[in-house]
């Protein structure tokens, strides 16, 4: 009887979604970013539209040589952080729109999503911790209600993997959920190599009903904060399975971060995947080939020198020591083989720095999810000529027609 290697059935569970394959698909890091690859019979997404919300940076032009109109910095609002917990006992992180820079600075500490038994292995001094531009129940802002993000986090991840990301997204003015999924995190996967099957879809249910009764609760300190008929999704990895779940709820956006997963039926969802040429675990052209069977409307954005890793947090946490799995091994955790390539794959010398990759990403996220929103009612920072902003985007491309 033939059997599986745990290199195999991770790299399995982490593409088991992936569109139909074409072999002549292009990679990311030989497309031509100049060639017009929007296939649209009306072309909505240019030229752009001026937002007097984005921030205009003479110094830059795009390929038109118009000046770049731009949601990389950080947007109008400071952003608060509440860890709450689903009534089955799942932890979900909250990231939230704010006025004032007010409570205690966000930060986690990376052990405490290792195994129970092994997270006195590493001291306080050489602890991995990582800050983010949050404050701990800071006060909401009162001037939603704010459109609201469903997100899940990748094979050996963790709620907070991202939040770097999803931060910048609550400074645009969204409200960001994050749930943890203990069947295939970090904890789950240092342990048991394997995810124990992916309940991210019903977590992303049960994530969605709980912001519905906070929303409505007359005690709730969210009370009205939320926009639910507003509602967007996004994944990273294994997480874009969720990301594409929801389409009986009145889903209008969802962001796909290093992930071939795919659905034929997405309900007119306007769908974005980005994608790293240097991705060995969803490889770009995989990514581009879930993107070209897909339903329209749909975005494809490619990232010279960026690894899976690049939508996360990860690569920036103990860097100067090696890396976050790295330390662990150093303090005698055993961390297999297989979890150090998926754990270094966008963190590499010859990767694409992350916080290179991160005004890129952060961009074309915020871009596309007020487009979806009507926020920008004509799209902004998207066209094809947006490129020339950024030297590292090697594709961008988009068909609009509904079909």
């Amino acid at each position: 009887m033939r059997t599986c290697s745990p290199l195999f059935l991770l790299f399995f569970f982490l593409t088991a979604c992936p569109g139909p394959q074409e072999s002549d698909q292009p990679d990311v890091g030989t497309q031509d970013v100049t060639d017009d690859t929007h296939t649209s019979d009306t072309d909505t997404d240019s030229p752009d539209a001026d937002s007097p919300d984005a921030d205009v940076d003479d110094t830059r032009t795009d390929f038109s040589g118009n000046p770049c109109v731009l949601y990389e910095d950080p947007g109008p609002f400071h952003v608060g952080l509440r860890d709450e917990t689903l009534p089955d006992g799942t932890p979900i992180a909250i990231f939230y729109p704010a006025d004032e820079p007010s409570g205690d600075p966000a930060s986690y500490d990376m052990r405490d999503f290792l195994p129970e038994d092994d997270r006195d292995l590493i001291s306080d001094e050489d602890a991995p911790t990582f800050a983010f531009d949050a404050y701990i129940e800071a006060p909401i802002s009162d001037e939603g209600p704010f459109p609201v993000i469903l997100f899940s986090h990748g094979l050996a991840g963790y709620r907070f993997q991202s939040s770097t990301l999803l931060t910048h997204l609550a400074s645009w003015g969204f409200v960001v959920a994050s749930a943890e999924h203990p069947e295939r995190n970090l904890t789950h996967i240092l342990e048991n190599l394997a995810p124990d099957g992916d309940q991210a879809p019903e977590t992303f249910r049960n994530m969605l009903d709980y912001l519905h009764l906070r929303n409505e609760h007359p005690d709730s300190s969210i009370r009205f904060v939320m926009d639910l008929s507003q509602l967007a999704t996004a994944g990273h990895s294994m997480g874009g399975g969720a990301a594409l779940s929801l389409f009986d709820e009145p889903v209008q956006a969802t962001l796909l971060y290093a992930t071939a997963a795919a659905n034929a039926d997405t309900d007119g969802a306007d769908l974005f995947w980005m994608a790293g040429s240097t991705d060995a675990i969803a490889t770009s052209s995989q990514i581009l080939s879930a993107y070209s069977n897909a339903p329209t409307p749909r975005r494809f954005l490619g990232i010279q020198g960026a690894g899976h890793l690049a939508f996360s947090d990860i690569c920036a946490i103990g860097a100067d020591r090696g890396g976050l799995l790295q330390i662990a091994a150093d303090a005698g955790i055993n961390v297999p083989p297989v979890i150090m390539v998926l754990g270094n794959d966008g963190c590499r010398d010859t990767d694409l720095p992350v916080e290179d990759t991160w005004p890129i990403i952060h961009h074309y996220s915020v871009a596309h999810l007020r487009h979806a929103f009507g926020i920008d009612l004509d799209p902004v920072g998207l066209s094809q000529a947006t490129a020339g902003c950024y030297h590292d985007v090697t594709s961008l491309q988009w068909s609009s027609a509904r079909e």
